[in-house]
C-alpha cells in the first residue's frame, strides 16, 4: 500500500503530526510520500473576480496566481493517481471550513481514492465546536460558508477524542492512532530546573501573573514565550526547559506532549486546561483524571509556591521521561497497532472513497447536540 501525506513546514503542528506518521506508517511496512507543499496544493473553490476596477498589473498577478495554482494541483493529482489513500494533516474547526478545499472537484479528478484526515483531536467529541461551526459564530471566526460535519472524510485518524464531552451518536467513524514524538529533536539534555511560561492570553492575564510571582518566590528560574520560533528553536527551548506552564484551555496542546518527551512536567492552574490528556472522558459533573506528570495547582498561589520547592527537591528528567512513556505511550510513540487496522480496512475495502457519503452532515451533528443537550 502507498499513502500520500499532505502537510505543510508551517511553525505548528502540521510538521510534527505528518513526520510522525510517516515514522509510524514506516513502522507497519507501508511505503509513504510526505508532500510538504500537499495543503497548498489542494484545489480551491474558483473565487469571483476582484472587481471591475483592476489594473492591468492586478489582472496580471491574479492569472499568474491562478496559473501557479494550476500548476501546484496538477503535480498533487500526479502523485495521488499512483497512492491508494491520501491522508490530509488538518485541524478542526479549519478542517472543515468550505474554503479549505475544492471537494467536487478533487473527488472527481481522483473518484477511487479514500481521503482521511489526521487531526489532533476530532470533531465528534467537540460539541461545542460543532454548534459554532454550523453556526458560522464569528466570535470564534469560523468564516460565512456551508461548511462540513464528519463526512468530509471518509476516515478520521486522531491523536486523541477524548474531551469533555462524549463521542456524538453516529460519529464513531474514528481511530485514535496517537502520535510518533521519536525524534532526535526531542530528547533529554542535562540542564538546571528551569520554567517555561506559554505564550501570553490576555483574557488569561490573572493565572499568568501567579505562575511568574510563584516561580520569584520560589527561586525557579523561568523563561517567557514570545513571537514566533522554528520548529527547531521551540525544540531547543524544551529541552532547556524543566516545568511547563500551560497558559489556556487546549484543544489539544502538541507542545504538552513534546516538552514531556524532552523529560518536563506539566504545570495547569485547572485540570480541564488538559482535557485532551485526561486518561479517558469523565462523566458529567466529574472532574477528568490527568497523568502523573501533570501538576495541578487550583490558581493559588501558595499551593504553586509548595509545589514548586518540591519539584526544585525531586524533579528528575528521565523519572518524567519514563513517565510519560508508561501513562500515555500514544503520545510518545504513536499507536500502530490501531494504524495497521486502519491500513487493513483501507485494503478490504471497509474504508473507501464513499465512506464519507455515510458519515453525519454537520447539520446531523449539531441536532445530535441539541438532543444530547
Amino acid at each position: 500500500m502507498k499513502v500520500a501525506i499532505l502537510a505543510n513546514r508551517a511553525n505548528s503542528f502540521y510538521r510534527p503530526l505528518a513526520e510522525g506518521l510517516e515514522r509510524m506508517f514506516k513502522e507497519i511496512g507501508v511505503e509513504t510520500f510526505l508532500l510538504y507543499d500537499g495543503l497548498e496544493s489542494l484545489p480551491r473553490k474558483q473565487m469571483r473576480p476582484s472587481g471591475k476596477g483592476a489594473n492591468w498589473k492586478g489582472k496580471v498577478f491574479q492569472l499568474a496566481e491562478g496559473c501557479a495554482a494550476w500548476l501546484n494541483y496538477q503535480r498533487l493529482l500526479r502523485c495521488l493517481r499512483t497512492v491508494d489513500v491520501a491522508v490530509i494533516v488538518g485541524h478542526m474547526p479549519r478542517a472543515y471550513y468550505d474554503l479549505l478545499f475544492d471537494d467536487e472537484r478533487l473527488r472527481r479528478d481522483v473518484p477511487r481514492l479514500p481521503i482521511l484526515l489526521y487531526d489532533l483531536v476530532y470533531l465528534g467529541s467537540r460539541a461545542e465546536w460543532v454548534k459554532w461551526i454550523h453556526g458560522c459564530t464569528a466570535s470564534k471566526t469560523v468564516p460565512p460558508g456551508r461548511h462540513w460535519g464528519t463526512n468530509r472524510y471518509d476516515h478520521h485518524l486522531c491523536i486523541s477524542e477524548v474531551s469533555e464531552h462524549r463521542v456524538l451518536p453516529g460519529a464513531e467513524s474514528f481511530s485514535r492512532i496517537g502520535i510518533n514524538l521519536i525524534d532526535t529533536s526531542l530528547a533529554i539534555e542535562p540542564r538546571e530546573i528551569c520554567a517555561l511560561i506559554d505564550f501570553e492570553r490576555p483574557n488569561h492575564l490573572p493565572e499568568r501573573a501567579i505562575q511568574i510571582q510563584a516561580c520569584l518566590e520560589a527561586g525557579i528560574p523561568f523563561k517567557v514565550l514570545h513571537g514566533s520560533y522554528s520548529m527547531a528553536e521551540i525544540r531547543k527551548i524544551y529541552r532547556s526547559c524543566s516545568l511547563y506552564f500551560i497558559a489556556h484551555c487546549e484543544s489539544f496542546g502538541l507542545p504538552i506532549c513534546e516538552v514531556q518527551a524532552c523529560g518536563g512536567v506539566i504545570l495547569t492552574p485547572y485540570a480541564n486546561w488538559c482535557h485532551a490528556h485526561f486518561f479517558e472522558t469523565p462523566e458529567p459533573g466529574h472532574s477528568g483524571q490527568l497523568p502523573e506528570n501533570f501538576i495541578v495547582y487550583n490558581n493559588d498561589k501558595q499551593q504553586l509556591v509548595r509545589k514548586l520547592e518540591r519539584l526544585k527537591r525531586d524533579y528528575n528528567a528521565e523519572t518524567a521521561l519514563a513517565n510519560f512513556k508508561r501513562d500515555q505511550p500514544h503520545f510518545y510513540r504513536g499507536n500502530p497497532t490501531e494504524l495497521a487496522r486502519v491500513v487493513a480496512m483501507i485494503g478490504d475495502g471497509t474504508i473507501h472513497s464513499t465512506s464519507h457519503q455515510h458519515h453525519p452532515t454537520l447539520q446531523q451533528l449539531s441536532d445530535a447536540v441539541a438532543v444530547r443537550s
